[in-house]
């Protein structure tokens, strides 16, 4: 794998992959490269990028700390995208000639280093067990959402229906209505042809008895 898709899986930028890798070089963790210059990366190259992005973001250690675990801890068989990291930190033999107190302040660094992986755990299993909760929460939503949808539509449907009916009723009604009305209001009377029928009035006439009507004839529907 390329900086480029090493970066793509774990969101982050190709410096910031480029910086982890010199802080984990700089401890004795080899990268292969492919012609001596860029860096070939591995699944288990991946995991120990995976392993740093966590104790970074989530522990809240600096790079330098962060690549100190990794390296002591590299080769667990552990998943950092599965399970939580390791809390096996292996501890550097000392050697005979160091003060006391430097092997005390040793001591205590690798002590603060088990404390922040133990709290990487913690934070990990907290955040997939909140992850378990949204996911049922998304599908409850989606399930009620989607029922919500389809009684909507059902009553849109219903409803156009019914109006469109209605209006097709109270047009046959006034239909008959408009029978009789005056000759003088339904005819238009030519001298020089046969009287025809007053179309437009005619329309006005069904139009404004519909309007008038339609509110009435639905709560007639619905209250049947």
């Amino acid at each position: 794998m390329k900086t480029s898709e090493i970066a793509s899986r774990l969101g982050l930028e190709t410096v910031t992959i480029r910086k982890y890798c010199l802080e984990l070089e700089k401890r004795g963790f080899v990268f292969q490269r492919n012609d001596g210059k860029n860096r070939d990366f591995t699944s288990d190259d991946l995991h120990a990028l995976s392993q740093m992005k966590h104790l970074i973001e989530v522990a809240k250690m600096s790079r330098i700390a962060a690549a100190n675990v990794v390296v002591a801890g590299h080769g667990t068989p552990n998943d950092m995208l599965n399970e939580p990291p390791s809390v096996s930190v292996s501890l550097v033999k000392t050697d005979e000639t160091m003060g006391m107190d430097e092997v005390q302040r040793y001591l205590e660094q690798q002590d603060d280093l088990i404390r922040n992986v133990q709290d990487v755990n913690n934070a990990v299993i907290l955040m997939k067990e909140m992850m378990v909760g949204f996911q049922q929460q998304l599908a409850t939503v989606s399930e009620e959402n989607h029922a919500l949808k389809e009684v909507k539509r059902s009553q849109y449907t219903t409803e156009f229906l019914t109006v469109h009916r209605l209006k097709i009723k109270l047009r046959k009604e006034a239909e008959a209505l408009w029978q009789l009305e005056p000759e003088e209001k339904r005819l238009i009377k030519r001298w020089f042809r046969k009287s025809e029928e007053n179309h437009i009035e005619k329309d006005r006439f069904i139009q404004k008895f519909v309007d008038a009507n339609l509110e009435k004839s639905l709560k007639t529907e619905i209250n049947y």
